[in-house]
């Protein structure tokens, strides 16, 4: 279980996430206990068919409010850089359509 406290969220500089092997700059780290998930709002957007990585790196090796943390204060521990599932959406295809005539 997250910590749902907002004050206890770790800085951006935490993050590392790489785009296509590119740092892609962190600029929100939002977290949602209820979902468990940690969001992290990028400096660039990133597309469909780009790879992506992310790691965290643990502010300090004691427990404290700058980290991930579960509800009773534990941090996490710091990872390095992991893929992460890029689930952002193709675009839509724009090409008009075309009418061809044999015959």
């Amino acid at each position: 279980n997250l910590d749902a406290d907002p004050i206890h969220t770790p800085a951006n500089g935490a993050f590392t996430v790489l785009v296509d092997s590119v740092a892609n700059a962190v600029t929100n780290v939002a977290i949602n206990a209820e979902a468990k998930t940690v969001t992290l709002t990028l400096s660039t957007a990133v597309t469909s068919d780009q790879t992506v990585t992310v790691a965290y790196a643990d502010p300090t090796t004691g427990n404290d409010a700058n980290a991930i943390q579960d509800a009773a204060g534990n941090d996490a521990t710091s990872f390095a850089a992991t893929a992460v599932t890029n689930n952002t959406p193709a675009p839509a295809d724009t090409t008009a359509p075309a009418l061809i005539i044999t015959g």
